[in-house]
């Protein structure tokens, strides 16, 4: 799953299968839910990831669904380990939040072709990390042209935000709440924090488009990686910045001392 083996395959890694075949995956996953509108969450279940408010803002979303459109037919997949010692235990969060029927896990490890028809099966693909380098989920399922979901944070607000003209490759999330967080081994970092209710009324705004709006803007999201993210471009790119540090590391470095005060 390298972004820079992407472009540069005879055939890609992730790419859209034709509608006849989605349809059969989609049975062979889905079973009776297979006419549901689906979501796709892919990301480990830790803290910063945020997957207990994945679900909260599926629940939400499953309530407003039902009171507007008078119907609950809404899948979420989530391919993550419930179990994960790094996040809490999302059954325990399922049945509190009285989400059984709404819920599918992923929880194996699954070769890049399966990988591939999860993202086709799909409506749309979320993520909402208040905290994100990259965001590899969102750039394969965009691949796929499918649109995303995605709070404007660290790499993520690249890929959901077109930054040529500002246009969105799905919906672009602004935080709520930023909160300038770290560590001893990372100074410093920004965290970006998105309500559960707006999270969930972007869900509804993704359902409300309908198949063509989604159809069209995921054929948009795939152009805009082909734009911004083809492999030659990427490795370029970096091997310039690499030599441009390593020349010029000793001109901008500056030193910190610290005094003891007695």
């Amino acid at each position: 799953r390298n972004v820079t083996g992407v472009q540069t395959c005879a055939l890609p890694i992730f790419y859209k299968l034709d509608d006849n075949k989605i349809s059969l995956i989609k049975k062979n996953i889905l079973k009776n839910k297979h006419n549901n509108f689906v979501g796709l969450w892919v990301s480990r279940n830790a803290r910063r990831k945020k997957p207990s408010d994945v679900l909260e803002s599926w629940k939400l979303f499953l309530d407003n669904l039902e009171l507007k459109h008078g119907h609950r037919n809404a899948t979420l997949i989530m391919h993550t380990d419930p179990f994960d010692h790094e996040g809490p235990n999302l059954l325990q969060v399922v049945d509190l939040l009285n989400l059984k029927d709404n819920i599918i896990f992923s929880k194996d490890r699954v070769d890049l072709n399966e990988m591939n028809h999860l993202y086709n099966i799909t409506d749309f693909t979320m993520s909402i990390s208040c905290n994100e380098g990259f965001g590899l989920s969102t750039l394969e399922s965009m691949m796929c042209e499918k649109p995303i979901i995605a709070v404007k944070t660290g790499g993520l607000e690249r890929q959901v935000v077109d930054h040529s003209d500002n246009s969105e490759n799905g919906i672009a999330l602004d935080p709520d709440v930023t909160t300038l967080v770290g560590s001893q081994m990372v100074p410093y970092i920004y965290e970006h924090h998105v309500s559960n209710k707006n999270v969930a009324n972007a869900i509804m705004k993704m359902y409300e488009m309908g198949p063509e709006k989604r159809k069209e803007l995921g054929k948009k999201a795939y152009e805009y990686v082909i734009k911004e993210y083809n492999s030659n471009d990427v490795i370029e790119n970096w091997d310039k910045t690499l030599e441009k540090t390593i020349n010029n590391w000793k001109n901008s470095y500056s030193r910190w001392t610290i005094e003891e005060i007695k």
